[in-house]
């Protein structure tokens, strides 16, 4: 994206977070196409009420450039709960929004599907439900700042549209996943297992979908490239299997973003196999906190039982190649400890192929359920 298409923001970042989730969370602004003009640090007070008086007096205070801007934005990196929302506008005036919007914007860039752009829109209405309903109390004490709309009156009526249109959404979901689990029952029916990619975001899931599958499905380093499940059947060693290829994880993934791609994420749920992609590139500390953030995100989603393997992805960028084997022994004990339905650690680059075909291999071993290979 050029540098004049960035819409400005000041970002907020909570003290809390490790080097690896500010670099995530400059990711995700950069993905959403912002480019941010300065940061604000702090110390959550409570978990209502993030700011102290005089951190929202600095966090007004750098905001003064963005005034009049009504792209710009101030994107807190936590969860921004109505109150505290009407407390950063109205001293900053300047609009705002936190973790889960800015997740659901990168979404939405990233959207094709019918299904996928009615997921967002259901989880964006839900999320800001709750700043409408303040903003009625506001009105009605004769409190609500007037550059955040015409009035009480107004704000009254968008929420009870936003309460019709989340019905009306979710009749449209509940149609769509039946369709899709028709469409899932017809490929079963025919004999096809299913093999899910799960991963981090950037872990490179596509990649290999893409050298699994024949497909030529983008790719990139931004995040969530992938929002709808891709389905492609492919061949190997005589079997024939469907692989889908499944949204990213990230950290601490909302709970809204959980809901509202539940029918995505399942897909994990129904597979015959979970082929789960890690980038074994990245620092120790940093691969090791996302397999466990990712086994989490599993777990939540109600994936506990099925076959695991897991795919040691981008081996050809490891610096050090005679530490690798502890690293993927590293892997496997900590995965075992918490997913019992493991069933190893492959190493391989989804970029150069290597590795590809043991992989492949221990797939259709798998699927087959037998117990030597037959490649």
């Amino acid at each position: 994206m050029c540098e004049s298409a960035l819409k400005r923001a000041l970002l907020a970042l909570p003290r809390r977070l490790t080097s690896w989730e500010e670099r995530e969370a400059y990711a995700l602004l950069e993905t959403a196409g912002y480019t941010v003009v300065d940061v604000v640090r702090y110390r959550p007070i409570s978990r209502s009420r993030l700011f102290s008086k005089a951190k929202l007096e600095e966090l007004a205070e750098k905001a003064k450039p963005l005034r009049g801007d009504e792209e710009a934005r101030i994107i807190v990196y936590d969860e921004l709960r109505p109150r505290e929302y009407f407390r950063i506008v109205r001293e900053a005036r300047v609009d705002a929004i936190d973790r889960t919007l800015l997740i659901l914007e990168i979404f939405a860039l990233h959207a094709g599907s019918r299904e996928a752009k009615l997921q967002i829109e259901l989880a964006r209405l839900k999320h800001q439900l709750p700043v409408i309903k303040e903003a009625i109390r506001l009105a009605k004490m004769r409190e609500l700042p007037g550059f955040l709309g015409p009035g009480g009156y107004a704000v009254d009526a968008y929420y009870r549209y936003m309460v019709s249109r989340i019905a009306r959404i979710r009749r449209e979901l509940q149609e769509l996943r039946r369709r899709r689990e028709i469409e899932r029952a017809k490929r079963r029916s025919a004999g096809l297992p299913h093999v899910a990619i799960v991963g981090y975001a950037s872990a490179g899931k596509t990649t290999l979908f893409n050298k699994i599958s024949g497909e030529k499905k983008p790719v990139g380093p931004e995040y969530f490239t992938t929002i709808s499940p891709k389905v492609k059947a492919t061949s190997f060693d005589g079997l024939r299997f469907a692989v889908v290829d499944t949204v990213g994880f990230i950290s601490r993934i909302p709970p809204e973003i959980i809901e509202a791609f539940h029918s995505t994420l399942e897909e994990a749920a129904y597979a015959d196999l979970i082929l789960y992609v890690l980038d074994v590139s990245e620092d120790e500390y940093v691969m090791t906190e996302k397999l466990s953030e990712g086994l989490d995100t599993l777990r939540r989603i109600g994936v506990v039982d099925r076959p695991m393997i897991i795919a040691a992805n981008k081996v050809d960028l490891v610096r050090d190649r005679s530490d690798l084997e502890r690293v993927l022994n590293l892997i496997e004990a900590m995965a075992e400890s918490v997913y019992p339905g493991l069933q190893g650690v492959i190493p391989v680059s989804a970029a150069t192929s290597e590795g590809l075909g043991r992989l492949l291999c221990r797939v259709a071993t798998l699927l087959r359920g037998t117990a030597g290979s037959m490649c």
